[in-house]
This record gives C-alpha cells, structure tokens and sequence, in this order.
C-alpha cells in the first residue's frame, strides 16, 4: 500500500482532494471512506502532526495522483527518505549547538582568568578557588561535548549511510 504524508489539511475532504484525481461525489465517499478505514487517525484529524504517515489505499477503479509532491511510491523507500532528511536536519542542529555552546565556553573562560576578574574577587582566596573550579569544569565540559559529539555525528554518518541503501 502507497503512503503519504499529512501536510496539515483540515479534512479528510481536502486529503482525498490532494491524492486522487476528479471523483465523482459517489467516488469521493467510496475513497473517503476507505482512507478513514487505512487511517483512523484521521477520525482526528485536528490532533494530526504535519508529516504524520498516510496509508493511500488501492482503489481498483480510482487512481491516486501520481504527479503530486506525495509521491507515491514503496512505503520503505518515503520512511527512508523522510529519515534522512530528518536526521541531516538534526546533524546540523547537534553542529551548530555544539559550536555555540564551545563559543559560550570560550567565553566564559575568558572573562574567569581575565585580570579584571581576578582583582574584583579581590585577596578572597575562597573565592579564587571557586573561579578556578568553575574553569576547570568549563574546560572538562567542553571536552566532552566535543567527544559526544564525534561519537553523533559516527552514529548519524551510519545511520545515514544504511537509509541511503534502504532508499535504493
């Protein structure tokens, strides 16, 4: 069975109307129906997350629309896609994360062994102790975003890689 994804319609009306091609009104109840039967979720339709999974039933006598943004093609091959893009989505969002927060990092370490820090704590050694603590875990919590990282960014470059076979 073909799928498709929910691109944020606000009736079962309206999804038939994107999937298949002139029906008659009697044709748009037979459709209507058997997708509420493939999608019960659809009962719902409100609650609906835009990219959620459509089953497009096969109709013998109607035909879904094959020249649409839905392509409607092996089910395995759109989830794969649909992963794909979705993970080199969050590649990109774990990168730029991880630069801010070393930059916030760099920044922070900057400003406790600045000079101008280091005379308004003044001779409290407590809290010198306090500062150079505070560096010291700022240093060890930027190594180690920066290894998680690596290991991410492994583990997408695999995942990725099996997708990209899968959509094949």
């Amino acid at each position: 069975m073909p799928i498709a994804t929910f691109r944020g319609e606000r009736s079962v009306a309206e999804v038939v109307d994107k999937l298949y091609v002139k029906l008659t009104p009697r044709q748009r109840e037979t459709v209507e129906a058997a997708i509420l039967k493939a999608n019960p979720r659809l009962r719902d339709i409100g609650n609906l997350r835009d990219g959620t999974i459509l089953h497009v039933p096969d109709l013998p006598k109607l035909r879904a629309k094959t020249r649409t943004n839905r392509t409607l093609e092996n089910p395995v091959t759109q989830v794969a896609a649909t992963l794909v893009d979705d993970l080199d989505g969050y590649g990109r969002r774990l990168a730029e994360r991880v630069r801010v927060d070393q930059q916030d990092a760099k920044a922070q370490l900057t400003l406790l062994k600045s000079a101008r820090f280091k005379a308004a704590l003044g001779g409290a050694p407590h809290l010198q102790e306090l500062a150079e603590q505070a560096a010291r875990a700022i240093e060890a919590r930027s190594k180690t975003i920066k290894e998680r990282q690596g290991t991410l960014e492994t583990a997408l470059k695999r995942a990725l890689a099996d997708l990209e076979e899968m959509k094949r």
